[in-house]
């Protein structure tokens, strides 16, 4: 196992725990995952939809139709939809928590990061949303050091003259990382206003942001 599955793993058993701590879930709450992923073979890529244990309350949403019918393949008691996360096909304050982790991130600019959180916060009594944090001097997605640090989107254009390719396992050249805005604290309390904004750190710094908030 690499150190960055290693931290991966970590990462994504502290955020669960949080998850569970603070917003508190019974068999009776209702749940939507947006940008649901499972990995049900998998002991390293801990999702949340494999680990929840009232499955039958839950909702997935994701671009990927694959994504949405390996949902349905493993668990489905699962009410799954193929879907865009900044217009979400559900009523005001349909579920009582709304969960999303890593998502946020990949919505190509701020305009629709904070179409997202709107979406978010209107079918949601109460959210839990991830992203990593713009500031930790390690990129994940590219595994590249310091670049996160460069102005603007200059780690995009870093990124596409070597970056890591996580399906062929090795650094390649003109990968495009287009999709890709990584966010701030600032960022993501913009996006969330009256929301608190928790920093989650594995390492020496805190490589996660966390957003908890409730409607008012």
């Amino acid at each position: 196992m690499s150190i960055f599955t290693r931290l991966s793993k970590i990462s994504r058993i502290r955020k669960l725990e949080l998850f569970n701590r603070l917003m508190n879930p019974t068999k009776e709450t209702r749940i939507l995952d947006v940008g649901a992923e499972i990995s049900p073979n998998s002991e390293c890529n801990i999702q949340f939809i494999d680990c929840y244990p009232w499955k039958n309350n839950v909702s997935a949403i994701n671009l990927s139709s694959e994504h949405i019918s390996l949902i349905k393949q493993y668990y489905p008691e699962v009410d799954v939809r193929v879907g865009d996360a900044c217009n979400l096909p559900w009523e005001d304050k349909h579920f009582d928590i709304v969960y999303s982790n890593a998502v946020i991130e990949h919505l190509e600019n701020f305009e629709r990061q904070k179409k997202m959180a709107t979406e978010i916060m209107r079918v949601g009594k109460s959210w839990f949303v991830t992203t990593p944090n713009r500031w930790y001097p390690f990129e994940f997605h590219m595994r590249l050091p310091f670049v996160t640090w460069l102005p603007r989107n200059g780690y995009i254009r870093f990124g596409q003259v070597i970056s890591y390719h996580h399906m062929k396992r090795k650094y390649m050249t003109g990968i495009r990382h287009d999709s890709l805005r990584l966010m701030t604290a600032k960022d993501l309390k913009h996006c969330f206003p009256t929301s608190r904004i928790i920093k989650q750190r594995v390492t020496f710094m805190a490589e996660t942001l966390i957003c908890v908030g409730e409607s008012l």
